[in-house]
């Protein structure tokens, strides 16, 4: 590029008009186009585990919350503990008899079966389901075949467990009977409803108080046939459940409880295990007792329901002392002030209910059924001082929703440009139901810092001092994260247009994007395609160097310089 300018300088006591031929030279630029809009492409970036779904167009959306699943469809996702090995191992199924099909009764396909051995013992013919997960399953489905080499078992029983042991260091089960026939079954589809009998007159807002649930805890099930006859068979075992239990999900996802004691087995109340709890004791006030927890899920959940169950030490003869509590949530808006005290909580949050659970029988179920809200956090907390001491088990605290998530945020790797580049401009591609956004920011930078960060078995973030202190049992492994050194930008303002100017510092090397996908309706997904970032290499790089001649001029005479 060259050109040319007049300025006037003074040499002695004469003043010089001088033309300055001005040569400014940079190589040609590149101009690139970095786009994500493939599953590799995605798979770089960081989310909330399960929270959105790559589609095989290379998009990607919200992942949804079901209700009314089967159960047994997604068994071998879950992990247990189990004390004989002392290992975690999946759901699934096992039997004793022709073992080689008994995979078939959980392979969602009602034209496969399993059939016993006609030579082994009666005794040998049950066969269990292993969820690997607590549920709260509604219905038992069986499902026969009906051919001429298999028919429907003609009479059998059907047991569930809810996965406590009967001993605490074995694993030894106590199942309860939930079905039987009591006539020669010919049906090809066998159901058999759950309930729960739970008469506690507790009381609150959206508080389910019939002496009848329509559910049952449920982690095993047994199917054992009473009858050997020819061609015995069974093509499936389905179990209906309530819906997708959000809370199981929670330190995968990123989230995590904080809580105000018992600090390190607070999440065991979200581990769908019907053998761990969180434990409250204490007759003062509940800030006193630390009879709270806040509760991050990691994601922004459309949430309608929640089942908590308790329970009582042995010494209270199993029966818990729980009284009162209040829940509220939030969406993650920073406290303005009005709930900032709540034990030290950035947030604020929308009371949901205080249930007082103080007359006697008390409760074991509380099942809150309301309208959707979004959820990003659960506030927890014991209501009233009592002039007795409290005792309970949190066993589990169940969440559920129906539709797509709320909002889910993902943050790219940082982006390396190639070198100090220009970026221009930003583009991205997404369909926007209405009802649905897709919200994109950027920072920029050329320098990073390496972090380490220490989590107990939670999620929640504790110091290494700590750390240190935690048995193996109860911590994660540390987690080295790189962050943006301090010549970085922040966060832009969000893209408002598919096709901007880039807003954040430039040239620089180095780029990361965040994008936020949400809606204002469980029934719509936005569906972003791509996102695009057009840079080209930086106009001027490694600073600026320049020179004027000639180097002398003579008196009284018009000089022309160049500027280089």
């Amino acid at each position: 590029m060259v050109g040319s300018m007049c300025t006037r300088v003074t040499v002695g006591s004469k003043s010089l008009l001088l033309l300055l031929s001005v040569a400014v030279f940079s190589g040609v630029a590149t101009a690139e186009v970095l786009r994500f809009n493939s599953a590799r492409d995605w798979s770089t970036w960081t989310s909330p585990t399960s929270a959105l779904i790559q589609n095989s167009d290379g998009s990607i959306a919200l992942n949804r919350v079901e209700a009314a699943i089967d159960a047994v469809e997604n068994a071998a996702e879950f992990e247990h503990a189990v004390k004989r090995t002392k290992d975690l191992v999946p759901g699934g199924v096992r039997g004793f008899s022709n073992e080689a099909d008994v995979g078939k009764l959980i392979d969602g396909h009602s034209d496969t079966y399993w059939q016993p051995s006609p030579d082994d013992a009666l005794d040998d013919w049950w066969i269990e389901v292993d969820l690997g997960r607590m549920v709260y399953a509604t219905k038992i489905i069986l499902t026969f075949p009906d051919t001429t080499d298999a028919i429907p078992f003609r009479n059998f029983s059907v047991f569930v467990n809810n996965g406590e042991r009967s001993v605490a260091a074995k694993d030894v089960f106590q199942f309860t009977r939930v079905g039987r026939t009591t006539s020669p079954n010919e049906e090809r589809v066998v159901e058999y409803a759950l309930q729960t009998l739970d008469p506690g007159p507790a009381t609150g807002e959206h508080l389910q108080t019939l002496d009848t649930l329509a559910y049952v805890g449920v982690q095993y099930v047994r199917f054992v046939p009473e009858e050997i006859h020819p061609n015995a068979a069974l093509a499936e075992i389905g179990v209906e459940a309530i819906g997708d239990n959000i809370a199981l999900g929670t330190v995968t996802r990123g989230g995590s409880v904080r809580s105000g004691t018992n600090n390190s087995n607070a999440g065991l109340f979200s581990d769908g295990d019907h053998n761990t709890n969180w434990a409250l004791s204490g007759a003062l006030h509940w800030e006193d007792n630390g009879h709270w927890y806040e509760w991050d899920l990691g994601a922004t959940f459309w949430i309608n329901r929640m089942i908590i169950e308790v329970g009582g030490p042995v010494v209270y003869s199993g029966l818990p002392v729980i009284k009162d509590f209040n829940i509220s949530t939030s969406t993650g808006t920073a406290s303005s002030g009005l709930t900032k005290g709540r034990v030290r909580s950035n947030f604020d949050y929308d009371p949901l209910t205080v249930v007082d659970a103080s007359q006697t029988p008390v409760r074991t179920f509380y099942d809150l059924q309301f309208e959707p809200r979004k959820t990003r956090y659960l506030f927890f907390h014991r209501v009233t001082a009592f002039p007795w001491r409290v005792f309970y088990l949190l066993v589990e605290h169940a969440l559920y929703g129906d539709g797509y998530l709320a909002e889910v945020e993902m943050v790219s790797d940082f982006i390396d440009l190639g070198g100090t580049s220009s970026v221009r401009r930003l583009t991205w591609d997404a369909d926007l139901p209405p009802g649905t956004y897709v919200e994109i920011r950027s920072q920029s930078g050329d320098s990073f810092i390496t972090e380490q960060k220490f989590y107990n078995k939670n999620g929640r973030e504790v110091t290494e001092a700590q750390w240190k202190k935690l048995p193996r049992s109860q911590k994660l492994d540390i987690v080295e994260i790189q962050r943006p050194g301090a010549d970085w930008s922040g966060w832009s303002p969000p893209y408002l247009t598919p096709n901007a100017v880039f807003l954040s510092p430039s040239p620089r090397s180095y780029v990361q994007l965040q994008v936020k996908l949400g809606n204002d309706d469980p029934d719509v997904t936005p569906i972003l395609r791509e996102i695009g970032l057009h840079f080209d290499d930086a106009l001027i790089s490694g600073g600026v160097t320049s020179r004027i001649l000639p180097r002398e001029a003579r008196f009284d005479s018009l000089q022309t310089f160049s500027y280089t």
